[in-house]
Parts: structure tokens; C-alpha cells; sequence
């Protein structure tokens, strides 16, 4: 077996959720990149949601965070007011443009993993789901 076939599998799923969802949502035709579905996503089920949640949450920058929250206020997606609760930060909340966009998002990945899922019966999604875990728990522990 080819020592590479983990990783070409990973990259190939990974590749073709990627090329699906892009082109269903027409991301380049309005600007949409992965961490804005990502946090769009997030602030959507979030009741209450600063930067500081998204940078803890996916684990990334504050300067990346920052840049990526100015994008999508500039795409009219979101809107900041200030927390009552600390004055050091900001609440994020979605505008109706932003809602719109990200119940498409949601939407969008339930028709996606649907199609992931035909022809697969529980059992194998089961023994996919944990041998998933497992190589990512390896990955996570990698140095």
C-alpha cells in the first residue's frame, strides 16, 4: 500500500468539500473565504460573541482575527457595539445580510454532507467518524 494514501485521502476530501462549497455559495463572486464560513458560522449559534471567542474558539491570531472581522463589516456581514460587560472589547453581531449569508452557509453544508453520506451506511460512517479522530488526536500530539 502506498505510504502516502492517508494523506492524499485527507487532501482529496478536503479539496473536493472545499471546490463544493465555493462553488455553491459563489464564494469569489462575493468575497467569501474559509474562515469567514467558519466565523459566520460561529457567531450564528453564539448568543454572545467578541473576538477574543473567535481567537480562543479556532485558535488563531488576534491580528488575524482582527483583519478578517473588519473584512466582513466592510461586506456588511457584521456589526460591533460595545460590551456592556467590558469596556475593553466589542460584541459581534450579524446584520441581516449576514444572516442571510450565513443560514446559505448552513444550508449549504447540510446538502453537502448529505451528499458525503449516500452510500455509506451508519456502520461506515461510524468507523470513519473514529478513525478520524484517532488520526487527528495523532496529528494533535506530533512533534
Amino acid at each position: 500500500m502506498d505510504n502516502n494514501f492517508i494523506s492524499d485521502t485527507v487532501f482529496s476530501i478536503v479539496d473536493s468539500y472545499r471546490l463544493v462549497m465555493r462553488s455553491t455559495l459563489k464564494a469569489n463572486e462575493i468575497g467569501l473565504n474559509a474562515m469567514h464560513v467558519k466565523c459566520l458560522g460561529f457567531i450564528n449559534r453564539s448568543e454572545i460573541c467578541t473576538a477574543n471567542d473567535i481567537v480562543h474558539f479556532f485558535a488563531r491570531d488576534k491580528a488575524q482575527i482582527a483583519r478578517l472581522i473588519k473584512e466582513m463589516i466592510a461586506n456588511k456581514w457584521l456589526t460591533k457595539t460595545a460590551n456592556p460587560e467590558d469596556r475593553r472589547s466589542q460584541l459581534l453581531s450579524l446584520t441581516e445580510q449576514g444572516k442571510v449569508l450565513a443560514e446559505l452557509i448552513s444550508k449549504t453544508q447540510r446538502n453537502v454532507q448529505k451528499k458525503m453520506q449516500e452510500n455509506l451506511t451508519s456502520e461506515e460512517l461510524q468507523a470513519f467518524k473514529r478513525t478520524a479522530d484517532i488520526i487527528s488526536t495523532n496529528l494533535r500530539t506530533f512533534k
